[in-house]
């Protein structure tokens, strides 16, 4: 007999020692159905009891999935905070409560602050936006009045940063206090690690270094 049907048996009482086989009505029954306890002499009569023995009430209660598989669950339902690969300055509103705060007072800040990333950036096509529409072929000999590099990238976001303190209205004031919020931050102790890992999380260290910088290149 293997050991997982040894298990499932019971042991007849002493009682019914006397008695048959419930299957084969002819030997002493040595064991007992755990579920309708019908004694039985053997594995063969256990096989042949179990194919013969009634189904089991449907609407009997199913035993309950434990708490902790449901949690995942709920946990799946809580809203969670969307991160936008796009916009470099994401990674910021997460690294500290303040910026939190700053992000829900001035939901169009997160928008304002890609404009400024993508003034520093190149431009698309690589023309100058006055000769688009040219045929290439007259334009061959001509020299560009404008050579892209990293520097230029950084003054159109100086100006850019600028215009966009200056605002009127809600977008002035979101990033004026989005600027003094990170030149305290930079200055002190205070939240010093938690912007700075979050800025290492950038593309580049251009890029990472991009607020710090702008910031600094405006009080020149």
């Amino acid at each position: 007999m293997d050991a997982g049907r040894a298990e499932a048996a019971q042991p007849a009482n002493k009682d019914s020692a006397a008695a048959t086989c419930g299957v084969c009505a002819t030997n002493t029954p040595k064991y007992k159905c755990p579920k309708c306890y019908l004694p039985y002499c053997s594995v063969a009569c256990n096989k042949v009891h179990r194919e013969m023995h009634p189904p089991e009430d449907p609407n009997a209660p199913k035993p309950s999935r434990p708490q902790e598989q449901q949690q995942p669950a709920d946990a799946a339902a809580a809203p969670t905070h969307k991160h936008d690969p796009t916009n470099p300055f994401a990674a910021l509103d997460m690294s500290s409560d303040r910026f939190e705060q700053l992000f829900k007072k001035y939901p169009g800040l997160p928008n304002q602050l890609l404009e400024i990333h993508t003034a520093t950036q190149p431009p698309v096509d690589g023309d100058e936006p006055d000769r688009k529409g040219i045929p290439a072929s007259l334009l061959k000999g001509l020299p560009k009045k404008h050579t892209w590099n990293h520097d230029i990238g950084i003054k159109q976001g100086k100006d850019a940063l600028r215009k966009a303190r200056r605002a009127d209205g809600e977008q002035g004031e979101g990033i004026r206090e989005y600027c003094e919020l990170i030149t305290y931050l930079m200055n002190s102790g205070e939240g010093a690690n938690d912007v700075s890992l979050a800025l290492q999380r950038q593309a580049t260290a251009q890029d990472t270094q991009l607020v710090e910088r702008l910031l600094a290149e405006e009080k020149r």
